[in-house]
């Protein structure tokens, strides 16, 4: 028995062996291949294996420096963490690794780490190596955070991140030379001014800027001169008042405006396919909305959803699938009768936040319009949020309204989340279940599911009214469903 084991763990020892030198044997351009697919950290661990490994990193092409690929070494028991990497340490070590790269074939370059001013020296460095290596992705972010984090910030009135003077870009990353190469550019917590002989980046398809000191003048310049660019993003940028460019942008799809305080205007001659926007209700105007197919737009003053659907929502969108629209609501709109359909629209998310505490003058039911303008829709999803005084509703309150019959063809599928058992959510549930003939699924559920992370804060108290949300959409909305259609879902509130 025991020489049969033996036999056996042998045989299994035997297959599971690999030769040694499997690896060496592979012609280098695989061998370089295969390191390009590992960060940089482990890709350079490779060079102790043997001799011919020795150098291959030094030809990686994805260069991404940040506090995971430049960690400390060292694990601390006491802690059970690993030391805190410092600005120091990370320069020490983005120096070392591009003097010993060949500066030859990088295709991506990311510099993530909080930086500024003080640090130029250095960053220059790295620019010019980034610039020699003809890099086609370069990405400098110099708070060395996500840019969830900037939201975050703000919430808290931006206490929380010591605002030190941001790096000023080189004139050099501007230069003619680099026109050619460049693919894609994000710039995070940096100041940047073009120079007058800025004659644009011919090749540029992706243009990111967040928490970037620069003025409405410069913003013109990087999109009048960038004449292939096809994602543009501006977020956190404290500085602009206005995104206006008169000269045709053709190729740009998708644009991003995230949170510029100062913003007043958007205004450019292109026609996007993707839109989103977070900040206050500005214009938005373009030369042609006629590829718009998603749109996603997040109003962080008090807006009434429904207002601006039927005011001044780009009046003409063929080919609108996709919208999801967050909106504040305080005063209750009344919706003239118009024209207006939404005839490609499939899908709509409308978030909606009602607040005034004490007297509430919006009225849930009021969405119900969103049938009549959306006759194609097929998904359809409410996240609430009843910011007021909580009044589940009970047989003793005045009779539930019934609202003008209209029958929908297409709608599929119903989620409501945020639905505490207000008169007017039971009211806006029975009648799109009741208008919905092919309907297959109608998701209720009382827990908060509002995308806002500023609305958010402190929401955690309503969670005591999940158990009337969940009693009365199932007294009310489960005893009117016929088709077996409706799921209410039990959420249990968090101890």
């Amino acid at each position: 028995m025991r020489n049969s084991e033996q036999h056996l763990h042998g045989a299994v020892a035997k297959r599971r062996k690999v030769p040694e030198n499997l690896l060496c044997n592979l012609p280098m351009d695989i061998l370089s291949t295969i390191l390009s697919l590992l960060p940089i950290n482990d890709a350079i661990r490779t060079s102790i294996l043997s001799r011919k490994l020795k150098h291959v990193w030094c030809s990686h092409s994805n260069l991404t420096f940040d506090k995971g690929t430049m960690r400390t070494t060292y694990f601390r028991p006491s802690t059970g963490y690993y030391g805190v990497l410092r600005d120091k340490e990370f320069i020490t070590k983005v120096d070392t690794v591009l003097h010993q790269h060949s500066g030859m074939g990088v295709e991506h370059m990311e510099i993530k780490f909080g930086l500024h001013s003080k640090h130029a020296d250095h960053i220059d460095t790295w620019v010019n190596f980034a610039i020699a290596a003809k890099t086609k992705e370069f990405v400098i972010n110099l708070s060395g955070r996500a840019k969830s984090a900037f939201f975050i910030a703000l919430s808290r009135g931006n206490k929380w991140i010591a605002r030190e003077e941001p790096y000023n870009l080189p004139s050099q990353l501007f230069s003619p030379n680099n026109g050619p190469y460049l693919r894609c550019l994000e710039l995070t917590t940096v100041s940047l001014q073009l120079p007058s002989d800025f004659k644009g980046f011919m090749n540029l398809k992706s243009l990111t800027l967040v928490d970037v000191s620069i003025t409405d003048e410069d913003v013109q310049c990087m999109l009048s001169k960038c004449n292939l660019l096809e994602f543009f993003e501006i977020a956190y940028c404290g500085m602009v008042t206005s995104i206006r460019m008169l000269r045709p942008l053709d190729r740009l799809k998708h644009l991003v405006v995230d949170i510029c305080q100062k913003l007043k205007e958007i205004e450019l001659n292109c026609s996007p396919t993707t839109l989103k926007y977070t900040g206050a209700m500005v214009p938005l105007v373009f030369a042609s909305t006629s590829r718009l197919t998603n749109i996603s737009v997040v109003f962080l003053t008090y807006q009434s959803a429904l207002s601006y659907i039927v005011n001044d929502f780009p009046s003409t969108l063929p080919k609108l699938k996709s919208l999801n629209l967050l909106c504040y609501e305080r005063e209750r709109t009344i919706v003239p009768e118009g024209p207006l359909r939404f005839t490609y629209l499939r899908n709509l998310r409308l978030e909606l936040i009602f607040s005034n505490y004490e007297n509430r003058n919006t009225d849930a039911l009021d969405y119900a319009y969103l049938l009549k303008i959306a006759p194609f829709m097929e998904i359809l999803e409410l996240p609430m949020w009843m910011k007021c005084r909580h009044r589940p509703y009970c047989k003793e309150d005045a009779e539930l309204r019934v609202g003008l019959p209209h029958q929908h063809n297409y709608l599929k599928s119903v989620r409501i989340s945020g639905f505490f058992g207000h008169k007017d959510q039971v009211e806006l549930a029975l009648h799109i279940l009741r208008s919905s003939i092919v309907l297959e699924k109608m998701e209720i559920t009382p827990k908060l599911e509002i995308s806002d992370y500023l609305a958010m804060q402190g929401c955690f108290y309503e969670q005591e009214h999940y158990v009337d949300g969940h009693r009365v959409a199932t007294e009310f909305v489960c005893k009117a469903d016929h088709r077996n259609v409706v799921n209410v879902v039990s959420v249990l509130p968090s101890p």
